[in-house]
């Protein structure tokens, strides 16, 4: 049975068509086909019927087969295009292939035609199931960043929450329990009062603790003031936390700079990158930068530390390429922007982020 192939001939050659069609049905092709011989019929039909392949001849009074691939081109197409001549030289032939063509073959040798179709209809073929695939991977990644976007919010909802909560009942609690202690030691003078003391001094470190813990989850700052005032006071309890390094701060933005977006992780990826410098890095003192320019936001951690090689085959236990800047770059990426590591044994390292202009 023969197999149908439809296949637009550049010619303007009508024996030289009858020939063509006659070697792809000598090859088992029932060919639907249409000749065109200009430009502006070549558009006309690559826009009205679908093909499977384009065969053209190289010169043509008003066309050329130069010209029909710069038309294939610019469609968008990815059709398998065959170049024919009455006269084929090596300078003409690889210029052609450069060009785009995917084979060039003479009249007089077109015996070669049926085995150069079903070559490039096989490797057209193949070109679209990796295109398909590329489209598959590209849409898998899609969802997959949309759901860890989710995650992230539906994190920074229930840290926030859980914030709230300590705030609401844990914490009231204890505070009122401090209240009923102090009362107490002023009703029961006497031996009492060191034991009630002790426990007052227990009830005051478990509402800092209970702070802290609510500061690491949320802080209340970030949601009442804004970005800026949630970043001198992190870096001022950062230093109070880290005596031993400093943190050499230059925030250049105003609060209504940065989108209502970002904040968050701006916030996350700075708290992130500072965790990191007090774990690992060994520095005395971190340079901060958060700025605003004509391309979007640039945010700069710089630290003084002891660095470490950046080795993407190295295990986490020799690097900080760990979970860690994983979360940053996934919050950088997933919010719009872009992350890049510099590092080196000896010279420090360098968290630098960009968000380009959402405005534009």
């Amino acid at each position: 049975m023969s197999k149908q192939l439809r296949v637009l001939i550049v010619e303007d050659s009508e024996d030289d068509t009858l020939l063509l069609l006659r070697e792809l049905r000598q090859g088992g092709y029932d060919p639907v086909f249409e000749r065109v011989e200009r430009a502006s019929s070549m558009k006309e039909a690559l826009e009205r019927k679908r093909w499977d392949i384009i065969v053209s001849d190289y010169v043509l009074p008003s066309f050329s087969g130069l010209a029909a691939l710069v038309i294939l081109k610019e469609s968008g197409l990815d059709l398998p295009f065959i170049m024919i001549s009455g006269k084929i030289g090596e300078e003409i032939a690889v210029g052609a292939m450069k060009a785009g063509a995917h084979d060039y073959l003479a009249k007089s040798n077109l015996k070669r035609l049926v085995p150069a179709v079903e070559r490039e209809l096989r490797e057209a073929e193949v070109r679209r199931e990796r295109k398909r695939a590329r489209e598959q991977l590209r849409e898998s990644e899609k969802r997959l960043r949309d759901l860890s976007s989710k995650l992230l919010v539906a994190q920074e909802i229930e840290r926030r929450r859980i914030a709230r909560a300590l705030h609401d009942s844990i914490t009231a609690s204890l505070s009122a329990l401090k209240f009923r202690i102090e009362r107490m030691m002023r009703e029961w003078p006497g031996p009492a009062q060191a034991q009630l003391r002790d426990l007052v001094s227990s009830v005051k470190d478990m509402v800092e603790e209970t702070r802290r813990i609510m500061s690491d989850l949320r802080p209340s700052i970030l949601d009442d003031l804004g970005i800026v005032p949630a970043l001198n006071w992190f870096c001022r309890e950062f230093e109070k936390t880290y005596s031993g390094i400093a943190i050499l701060k230059q925030i250049d933005v105003e609060e209504t700079d940065v989108p209502d977006p970002l904040r968050t992780p701006i916030f996350r990826i700075i708290q992130e990158a500072l965790n990191n410098v007090a774990k690992h890095s060994k520095a005395v003192s971190v340079r901060l930068s958060l700025s605003k320019s004509d391309r979007g936001i640039d945010l700069s951690i710089r630290d003084d530390g002891q660095g470490f090689h950046l080795d993407p085959k190295a295990p986490p236990k020799e690097s900080r390429t760990g979970l860690g800047l994983v979360g940053m770059k996934e919050r950088a990426e997933l919010s719009g922007g872009s992350m890049v590591i510099q590092s080196a044994i000896g010279a420090g390292t360098a968290v630098l982020v960009s968000w380009p202009d959402l405005a534009k």
